[in-house]
């Protein structure tokens, strides 16, 4: 019994000493800050509380780590994107190292509230953010969890460009295949400034429809300029034998306007 009773009490100590880390109350404070600075817009500001070695993780898919720019150019895109930004912390929760003990580091979910500075649309987000330390108590690891695609396509303008290729019967599989591989629309998707590229065949007209948006209409042009006149795949010349019509057979629609969505 008398065993029992040490067990009990080492343990209730041992919890007790891991239920504080020493820099946990400062770190908050420094996490709090941090996103009500974001909310007044102060980039400065918020750039005094991080670490020239930040390493920022981005909620995009495929994306890689932000570095010191990198963090500073997603932050000032938030503020030059959205208005009346203001979050609202569900919890604020010590977090732990892989070991599972407590380090220091911070990590909230909660919600984000706004206005798209473009569109006038106002984001409803919730997610999930983690801040590490490092000894001079600046934030040196952060990371997001929100749904960064379904946040973009309900708030953010879209450039949408739109491609109808007439394809010559008998050669779908043909013009599918070259559309697919890697100099055909994966090459377009990695090209600078676009967002995202989808294709689409209809049998019936024997047609290929391709939608894809980008960040603005002059990063299209430059893609199109690459594509017509540079392109090291020749991707229009193998896509032009299979085409109804020639160089004719592929429609552009482009610097279109008046984007709504509903």
């Amino acid at each position: 019994m008398k065993n029992l009773l040490n067990v009990i009490i080492f343990s209730v100590f041992f919890i007790s000493c891991q239920s504080n880390h020493p820099d946990y109350d400062r770190n908050l404070a420094t996490a709090k800050k941090l996103f009500q600075l974001h909310g007044e817009e102060d980039l400065e500001a918020q750039l005094a509380l991080v670490s020239k070695d930040i390493e920022s993780i981005s909620p995009i898919y495929g994306s890689s780590s932000n570095d010191y720019e990198g963090y500073k150019s997603m932050l000032k895109a938030y503020h030059d994107g959205f208005e009346d930004i203001q979050y609202t912390a569900n919890n604020w929760l010590p977090g732990t190292d892989s070991l599972g003990k407590l380090d220091g580091s911070v990590r909230t979910y909660g919600n984000w509230t706004g206005k798209n500075s473009a569109t006038g649309k106002e984001i409803d987000l919730n997610g999930y953010w983690y801040f590490n330390f490092d000894n001079d108590g600046k934030v040196i690891v952060q990371g997001d969890f929100f749904d960064f695609g379904g946040m973009y396509d309900a708030v953010y303008p879209k450039n949408l460009i739109f491609a109808q290729v007439n394809i010559k019967k008998g050669k779908a599989s043909d013009m599918i295949e070259i559309l697919n591989s890697e100099g055909g629309l994966p090459a377009t998707r990695a090209y600078d400034g676009c967002i995202s590229a989808e294709m689409v065949y209809n049998e019936e007209s024997n047609t290929a429809w391709i939608v894809s948006n980008w960040a603005t209409n002059d990063h299209y042009l430059r893609y199109l300029d690459w594509r017509m006149n540079s392109d090291q795949y020749k991707i229009v010349e193998k896509m032009t034998p299979l085409m109804e019509g020639g160089e004719n057979g592929l429609v552009l629609a482009h610097t279109n306007s008046n984007y709504s969505s509903y």
